[in-house]
């Protein structure tokens, strides 16, 4: 444990936490409560009810119950995927989006799902065009009623789509919101369709966006890039040709991600 830094206020248990998994990570091998107990100055019951939980939640496994010995757990290997699969995404998508901002004069955005809401990862806006409140890192409106959003719920299981919506169920953010999943999955067989998103002012009444999913090398979905410009600013063929580019914006960042394939979206009978 490192004392020599902390931040002005800390949580006890969470840096238990911390250094419980640093320790066992440092050992490279299966642990006893006792070993931690000891070395990291933790009392035993204490130390015990956290590794319990831990192992609960597959941040830690039980390698033998009768010696009550821990090694790290498959979800720490889950999580340091992730980290560094948007850690690669976004720094490969980096330049791309801001490309792509030039080419079409207009805001760009690169995003991923957050327990089924949108974040953003990356954005590069014009000087000209919208300025908006979206904050990176932060996760945003649901993902039926954004671009980014319906670009990945085109690529994603009926299943999944339908727990994805069930959590906070159908909220109208704006009058132009899909109002149920049977409409929802009419406009997501119209995304694959056209093969690019579209929310038309359904989260937020000034703007319309384009979008199209990127995929990584096993053809996973893994985050979306959209257009955003201002409703006044779009008819029928500026929406084509933005969906164009923002398709192949989407595939040249998969591609840089190892995606061999041609088509983001796949057709699929709901």
């Amino acid at each position: 444990m490192d004392s020599d830094v902390r931040p002005y206020s800390f949580n006890k248990s969470a840096d238990r936490v911390m250094d419980i998994l640093d320790y066992i990570a440092a050992q490279r091998r299966a642990v006893t409560v006792t070993e931690i107990s000891r070395e990291l100055e933790i009392p035993k019951s204490s130390a015990f009810n956290l590794l319990q939980t831990l192992a609960a939640r597959r941040y830690l496994e039980v390698e033998d119950g009768n010696l009550k010995t821990f090694k790290l757990g498959f979800r720490l290997f889950q999580t340091g995927v992730a980290y560094l699969q948007n850690i690669r995404l976004h720094q490969v998508a980096h330049p791309l989006i801001k490309a792509l901002m030039e080419e079409s004069g207009e805001t760009v955005f690169l995003g991923a799902e957050d327990n089924a809401r949108i974040v953003f990862l990356d954005a590069a806006e014009t000087s000209t065009s919208i300025r908006t409140t979206a904050r990176l890192g932060r996760s945003q409106k649901p993902m039926y009623c954004s671009g980014l959003g319906k670009a990945l719920l085109a690529c994603y299981p009926p299943q999944r789509v339908r727990d994805i919506v069930s959590r906070d169920g159908f909220v109208p953010v704006t009058e132009n919101t899909v109002p149920d999943f049977d409409a929802l999955t009419r406009e997501l067989e119209r995304t694959r369709e056209r093969g690019y998103a579209l929310d038309n002012r359904e989260g937020d009444t000034n703007l319309i966006c384009v979008a199209a999913p990127v995929r990584d090398a096993g053809g996973e979905p893994v985050g979306s890039v959209s257009i955003a410009t201002p409703f006044f600013k779009m008819d029928a063929e500026r929406q084509r040709v933005f969906g164009g580019l923002v398709a192949r914006t989407a595939l040249e960042i998969s591609r840089k991600l190892g995606f061999l394939g041609s088509e983001l979206f796949e057709s699929r009978v709901e």
